[in-house]
């Protein structure tokens, strides 16, 4: 049945919208629509026509409502965007390159809750299984160190009439030498993450060229030839032209890609403002008919205050948000209309530092000791009221890793040991170690970690330990942490949550080894590891066979005392249709999937009276 909507409307202020006058694949180049100035218009009277929903058969045979075009999806952050160029900033700190440019491969978004649910694309991870080919149409391996990249043709820059860098690039297709280019420049800038992750004998023999105009040749380090396909959902896609001009893309207004949405406005610690790529090439995986993104526009507002965000998502004004156990049962007490998921996250903890042999914890005992002063048990039923686990480090419980993952009562009682509470043990550890009288230490964190840290610091005073408190602004507490200028112990989330197969946060001398440890068994796990060559990808069960193994022994060393993962969650209205509670789809692509969802734009001015 229809139903007719009526009302009246003296005046109202329309704000010019970021929509763009598409409703589907675009046959040719369609002109960009910039947000102009707002404009005051007098509606006499309207009325609004909600259709019976249509229905139709996506690519799983499953009858679904159609999906509609329009609308303007507006999500939060709680801090600043770090920066606009990944060469030069972090790759997972350059929010908005994940919906204005593409990458070689990248999340397979159909195989999470939306489609197969293989993945619920909850953390950050990198698994060969569940990649699928974005700028890259196919790919072969040649030998042990080498990946051939056919490259997708009919992809074309995004024409933004008001970028001069876009306008450089005219909405030229893109190419092989794009990608060539753009592999090597993040890879080679001094500074750039991969300089800083890898050694210089594991960087020897890396390269990327074009070997025609539609295929990539990409190289690296035999040792490491698994890491060709995590470098290649990692890089965006650029064109060489603005580089040469410009310098580099530090400036927001040299912003340009492939991708599904255009950067037309940036207002810092404020706002940041994009509109559909009109001319966007690729279809949705789920409705192949048609054309990526459904929506007209995205806006990322920064809200720093916590009881804004979550009124704003109370009221309509922002269409997603995270939260906390203790915020979450507010939202579904007062506001039950809104959709969420439950889920499972790393815990923090403390990462002592493992390169100094004059520091108290060099000593095995003495780790033991801080952890066995914690208790775990109450932490997590009193702090945290019962929302947590007390084991999700250093591999979260997620379907994904549950064949690498050990469950407590399956550890080995040593280890087991860690997670009880036994501070007479603890004392009687620090004096067999040479502190009968405990020491001092000093943590390194930000304003959030204050309160958990303050428990701690109260658990370690009966043994005789003064843990200090060196707070930061998150912005600072980054800085250190990413330069290693921490001097003892850094306060953070220990879990791998990623690349489990590269120990990452256990090995070499990238910023994510915050405690830098240099240990022969997970040297030569390591070892193990990029001795599976291709493996890596193609024998999952192998590779999480020694995996496995090496979490027990890194859970017995100690060199983090990790605390019990809390339960997160995720909310968002119901008129935001096809999300499914994604965090990443692929490494490291927080909120790619903006891409697919749609926006139901009646059911919305139904619950809100807003567009």
């Amino acid at each position: 049945m229809k139903k007719k909507i009526v009302w009246l409307v003296v005046s109202c202020l329309m704000v010019a919208a970021l929509l763009l006058a598409s409703c589907g694949p675009a046959a040719e180049e369609e002109e960009v629509v910039i947000p102009e100035e707002e404009e005051e218009v007098v509606v006499e009277e309207e009325v609004v026509v909600t259709e019976e929903k249509e229905m139709v058969r996506d690519s799983l045979g499953r009858l679904v409502e159609k999906p509609k075009y329009g609308g303007v999806f507006n999500l939060c952050l709680s801090s600043p965007i770090m920066g606009f160029d990944e060469a030069y900033t972090f790759s997972y700190q350059t929010t908005t390159m994940r919906l204005t440019n593409e990458e070689l491969i990248t999340g397979d978004w159909a195989r999470g809750p939306a489609g197969t649910n293989e993945t619920r694309w909850l953390s950050t991870e990198f698994l060969s299984h569940l990649e699928t080919g974005q700028v890259a149409e196919s790919w072969e391996i040649l030998d042990d160190r080498t990946v051939r990249f056919k490259v997708r043709k009919g992809i074309h820059f995004a024409l933004n009439p008001k970028s001069e860098a876009s306008q450089l690039v005219g909405g030229r297709e893109m190419n092989a030498h794009d990608v060539a280019y753009s592999l090597r420049r993040h890879f080679l800038t001094p500074g750039c993450y991969m300089q800083i992750a890898h050694t210089s004998t594991e960087k020897e023999g890396w390269d990327a060229w074009a070997e025609d105009d539609w295929t990539v040749i990409h190289q690296w380090n035999p040792q490491l030839s698994r890491v060709i396909f995590e470098y290649s959902d990692y890089c965006h896609i650029i064109a060489e032209e603005v580089i040469e001009k410009y310098g580099d893309m530090i400036d927001w207004t040299l912003s340009h890609g492939t991708g599904p949405f255009i950067m037309v406005d940036y207002i810092p610690h404020s706002s940041t403002t994009f509109v559909r790529n009109p001319n966007h090439w690729q279809k949705h995986p789920i409705y192949p008919e048609d054309t990526m993104p459904y929506l007209d526009g995205v806006k990322i507002l920064i809200i720093p205050d916590l009881s804004t965000r979550n009124a704003a998502l109370r009221t309509g004004k922002i269409d997603y948000l995270g939260a906390n156990w203790e915020d979450a049962e507010d939202f579904m007490r007062n506001s039950p209309e809104l959709e969420y998921i439950r889920y499972i996250t790393g815990g923090s903890g403390l990462s002592m530092r493992m390169d100094n042999p004059d520091l108290p914890w060099y000593d095995k005992r003495v780790r033991r000791a801080l952890a066995l002063a914690v208790n775990n048990q109450e932490v997590a039923d009193d702090y945290y009221a019962g929302n947590a686990e007390l084991l999700t480090y250093p591999i979260l419980p997620v379907p994904e890793y549950m064949a690498m993952y050990t469950p407590l009562e399956e550890l080995p009682e040593s280890t087991r040991e860690l997670y009880g509470y036994n501070p007479e043990k603890a004392k009687q550890l620090l004096a067999e170690a040479g502190y009968p009288d405990g020491f001092a230490a000093k943590v390194v964190c930000y304003d959030t970690g204050v309160d958990t840290l303050s428990v701690i610091k109260a658990y370690w005073e009966k043994i005789g330990v003064d843990l200090q408190l060196d707070v930061r602004v998150y912005a600072v507490f980054q800085g250190i942490t990413n330069r290693m200028k921490q001097e003892e112990m850094v306060y953070g989330i220990p879990a791998i949550t990623g690349l489990p197969g590269k120990f990452s946060n256990f090995y070499g001398v990238g910023n994510l080894n915050i405690s830098r440890i240099d240990d022969p068994v997970l040297n030569e796990a390591i070892e193990t590891v990029d001795a599976l060559g291709w493996e890596y990808y193609t024998d999952y069960a192998k590779f999480a066979a020694i995996l496995k193994p090496v979490f027990q022994y890194i859970l017995d060393e100690a060199w983090c005392i990790p605390l019990p993962g809390t339960y997160s969650y995720k909310f968002w209205p119901p008129w935001v249709k096809d999300y499914q509670g994604e965090g990443g789809v692929g490494f490291l692509n927080s909120y790619i999937w903006v891409n697919y969802i749609w926006i139901d734009q009646d059911l919305k001015y139904e619950m809100t009276g807003k567009r």
